[in-house]
């Protein structure tokens, strides 16, 4: 197992290393805010309460390095970046003015700013994931940002007076309402008596990691393709930073507690329309044996095909923009997890990308 080769293949530094592992649990956390209905006074008064729900621990299975190369590579997120012993990923807030055929087509569209930290704790690591809690679109506008509305749940509670004539509450509402009035940043921040960056941070959701050995359980998944002489392709499926044909991977433990029996393997070439129907959008699927040797040929030529006796493919250069082959890997059964990992070239720059 390779703990280097498994950060190289998914494009990641070395400052991450530290993070390998698996996490099994995610702790969510909520802010709520209580429409109160107050009947202690001379006549009844509505004011606004705020509070961030207990945590809620659930079971809840990823692998942290393909998590952050997909924050990378996928979402839009800086490189990891060390700030007082954490790493952090951002991604900046931006106004993005929509084209049609949106329905927001000609409207400035603020997206919030979003920081993902990996941090040690005393209890292991965790990877803490916060925004800026706002509404941006409301009735299909966009919002005007100088004081943005906040994103979260409105409850009703009813005070009344107890026996005793103290105030009490007497009734919360078990689902959220539709508010008389919802509130802005300002407003919120200065009755819960904190920043915007402590609000974040309360609200925030953790992926727990759990240290475990790359030689019992699976810590990432990764593809490659390995360009070999006379216009041949290897495509490698990587467990643990370990080629998957060279050892037994089924002995390994998932993310969520499992062994897998195996997993599809496949090239798929994107050019054009499907040869036939198929779930993928793709033009030809080329099926893998998972003891195979993967290697095929590339030539152009005037259509799309596949020669499976000589494993020779064929693609059309002018059918369309942009020919793409794609080596991808999933895990069977899914089980409802679907984890899978892919490396896409581009036939006409040779450029390869995270799939």
């Amino acid at each position: 197992m390779s703990t280097q080769k498994a950060l190289e293949l998914l494009g990641l530094p070395e400052e991450l290393a530290p993070f390998e592992g698996q996490v099994q649990t995610r702790t969510t956390r909520q802010l709520r805010v209580y429409e109160i209905t107050d009947f202690t006074g001379v006549k009844a008064s509505t004011y606004y309460t705020c509070e961030i729900t207990p945590d809620v621990t659930q079971d809840f299975g990823m692998y942290p390095f393909n998590y952050a190369a997909g924050l990378m590579y996928h979402g839009g997120f800086s490189a990891p970046q060390e700030d007082e012993g954490d790493l952090f990923m951002i991604k900046p807030s931006a106004f993005v003015t929509h084209a049609a055929p949106s329905s927001l087509a000609g409207q400035k569209v603020y997206y919030v700013e979003t920081k993902v930290r990996f941090k040690h704790t005393t209890s292991g690591a965790v990877i803490d994931y916060m925004y800026e809690p706002f509404e941006t679109v409301v009735n299909g506008k966009a919002e005007d940002m100088k004081d943005p509305l906040i994103t979260c749940g409105y409850y009703a509670r009813t005070i009344r007076k107890g026996s005793d004539g103290k105030p009490r509450i007497s009734w919360t509402s078990r689902y959220p309402i539709n508010p008389k009035r919802r509130l802005r940043k300002t407003e919120l921040l200065k009755i819960m008596n904190i920043s915007l960056n402590e609000l974040m941070h309360r609200m925030r959701t953790s992926w727990n990691i759990v240290k475990v050995s790359p030689s019992t359980h699976i810590t990432s998944i990764a593809m490659d393709i390995e360009p070999l002489p006379n216009s041949q392709f290897k495509s490698v499926v990587y467990i643990n930073g370990q080629d998957a044909q060279t050892f037994d991977f089924e002995l390994l433990t998932n993310s969520f507690g499992k062994k897998y029996t195996g997993y599809l393997w496949q090239w798929r070439l994107y050019n054009g329309q499907p040869s036939t129907p198929n779930a993928y959008g793709s033009t030809i699927n080329i099926g893998i044996n998972s003891t195979a040797d993967s290697t095929i040929t590339l030539q152009l030529g005037s259509e799309n095909e596949f020669n499976v006796e000589q494993k020779v493919l064929t693609y059309n250069a002018d059918q369309t923009e942009v020919a793409r082959l794609l080596a991808y890997m999933e895990f069977l059964p899914a089980q409802g997890k679907n984890e899978n990992v892919g490396k896409d070239l581009n036939l006409e720059t040779g450029v390869e990308r995270l799939f």
